[in-house]
């Protein structure tokens, strides 16, 4: 048995003896240079690609498995230049590897430049002809079948001294919409790859997007992080991820915004879990905070916690190159802020409490979005609002709004009411949600609301605002309206009530107005088909009623007010001052 023993190491020593000679004399008289015409002529052949190789290759054998390559271009017969490469090179220690360890020394990829051009007709130039294509049915079988067997044996321990990319470029031509997309001076660079422990990386990029030439948005990202990765359990963590992202172009009026974000995450495929922690989002003066988890990848059930501490709108606005909004006072839109709960069934993402602040406004509730169907559902509650905070400051238009009137009616009298269509009937048909927003108390135009509810619903284009009411002045409107987009010929229906509002009141807060008193009561119930002006005022049926109860008029002489107008009308001689 000694001797079987001492046999069969010394064999093994043998053929270990022989790999390293072998390496030795094979990489002594064996230059891959002299092969590059064959080389190019087999990927053309065998591949269908043209590939250039313009500088030197290396190699290594043993106990290295090295390979370099330097100055190569790709591109598919008859298209544009596909990719070029300035240098790569990789080598696996083969000990390692038959031990089922992967250890690698660092893996370099330089200058590595893509040009992806997709042409006006839709064809592009990193897809070879369909002619050219060698995979059949049998082939893609026996991969699928290897892939399967592949993922259910263990996995490979990992350790590569670094990945080092650099110089990296990537150029999106879409010819038929002008537009063109820039990924330039990309560099990776990682310490000590290895699985089961932590290892930094950090990555560097340029962003420019172009249309018809003309330069719409730069970016610059810088990215950092420790990874780590246990591939056989299939968990992957994100530790301190630190990113920083600075905007500018157009849309930012020359202005460069600055956008950086941190999180630690961690991704658990075999048990389909994901978490997002600690995760913190600034932008200007926009300070955002959250926890996330995500499970059951095919039907995401969405939990946590996100908040937006307190912020000023129009600060916001200049900061990213926008004019701010102008209000009638000035310190309106200066304290915003949001914080909520997720949690709820799986597909969708719930809002569970939900909780806004206007200024002095505070607003709670909750909200849903649903991934499979996109319903979209909000109940909200506000206490109080002072909505003329909000209105643009007042200016002199009586003028100007006369002028349009004038000409709106001249207008309307010359050329009828329009017919055209104001219904986009394929929006409304595609809407799915069901709001509901109520607010205790409103003050609008000097006018005080109160009890303000409004709930809508819409679901297969029939949209039904079953209730628009409020409380005002020790009265009520109670209003519900229906929009049927359903067949070709919308029709709106809607029933409107008012009672009991007290008309004096309402009129001396809307326009200091003292000289009418009453209680206002009205009904209607009406019912408009079609899609434009024209249609509405032609097709509109029902019914309408208006009443004032104990109405009066105040401080106004009728009697000499009609005859004063009688006289100066029709110059009937009537002496005014005369009547009682």
């Amino acid at each position: 048995m000694k001797g079987l023993l001492k046999l069969v190491a010394g064999l093994g020593v043998l053929v270990i003896v022989l790999i390293v000679a072998g390496g030795a004399i094979l990489g002594a008289f064996f230059d891959p240079n002299e092969y590059k015409p064959e080389i190019e002529k087999v990927a053309l052949e065998k591949g269908g690609i043209e590939l250039k190789i313009n500088g030197d290759i290396g190699w290594s054998v043993f106990p290295w498995l090295g390979l370099e390559v330097n100055k190569i271009d790709v591109k598919f017969p008859g298209k544009n230049d596909l990719a070029s490469l300035n240098k790569a090179q990789l080598a696996v220690r083969i000990p390692a590897l038959i031990s089922g360890k992967v250890e690698m020394k660092s893996i370099v990829v330089d200058g590595l430049q893509l040009n992806l051009v997709k042409e006006k007709d839709g064809s592009t130039n990193w897809l070879a002809e369909v002619s050219s294509t060698v995979s059949s049915e049998g082939e893609t079988s026996t991969k699928t079948e290897a892939s399967t067997e592949k993922s259910s044996s263990p996995a490979i321990a990992l350790n590569i001294e670094s990945i080092q990319i650099s110089n990296g470029n990537i150029n999106y031509l879409d010819k038929s919409t002008e537009t063109q997309a820039l990924l330039s001076d990309f560099n990776m660079s990682s310490g000590q790859v290895v699985t089961n422990a932590f290892f930094p990386a950090e990555l560097r990029f340029n962003a420019t997007q172009l249309v018809k030439g003309e330069e719409q948005v730069k970016a610059a990202a810088n990215l950092s992080a420790e990874f780590f990765l246990d591939l056989d359990n299939q968990l992957y963590k994100i530790k301190g991820l630190d990113s920083k992202f600075t905007l500018s172009g157009k849309p930012l009026a020359g202005k460069s915004l600055e956008i950086t974000s941190t999180a630690n995450i961690e991704a658990n495929l075999a048990t389909q879990q994901l978490t997002l922690a600690d995760l913190t989002l600034s932008l200007a003066n926009l300070k955002a905070t959250g926890n996330l988890a995500v499970s059951s990848f095919a039907a995401p059930i969405i939990t946590g916690k996100l908040s937006v501490a307190s912020f000023d709108l129009n600060k916001l606005l200049t900061a990213i190159g926008q004019a701010g909004i102008e209000t009638t006072d000035s310190d309106a839109l200066s304290a915003i802020s949001f914080n909520t709960e997720l949690a709820g069934p799986a597909n969708t993402v719930t809002a569970k409490t939900l909780n806004l602040t206007l200024d002095d406004t505070k607003f709670s509730g909750s909200a849903a979005f649903n991934l499979a169907n996109s319903n979209i559902s909000l109940n909200i509650q506000g206490d109080k609002l002072d909505a003329d905070r909000y209105m643009p400051p007042a200016t002199d238009k009586k003028a100007s709004d006369a002028s349009t009137a004038e000409k709106s009616a001249s207008t309307t009298a010359n050329t009828g009411y329009s017919k055209d269509e104001i219904l986009p009937i394929d929006t409304l048909r595609s809407l799915a949600l069901d709001l509901s927003v109520g607010l205790k108390s409103l003050h609008v135009a000097n006018l005080d609301v109160s009890n303000i509810l409004v709930k809508v619903s819409a679901h297969n284009g029939l949209i039904k605002a079953s209730k628009i009411d409020a409380d005002l002045y020790k009265g009520s409107v109670r209003n519900n309206v229906t929009l049927d987009v359903r067949n070709n010929t919308p029709v709106i229906t809607s029933q409107k009530s008012i009672s009991g509002i007290q008309i004096g009141e309402m009129l001396k807060a809307l326009a200091d107005v003292d000289q009418l008193t009453g209680s206002l009561n009205s009904k209607s119930n009406l019912t408009l088909r079609g899609n434009s002006v024209f249609d509405f005022v032609n097709s509109v049926t029902g019914t309408a009623d208006v009443n004032m109860k104990d109405g009066e008029l105040h401080g106004i002489d009728m009697a000499q007010t009609v005859c004063q107008g009688l006289n100066n009308i029709s110059s009937l001689g009537v002496n005014t001052q005369e009547v009682d």
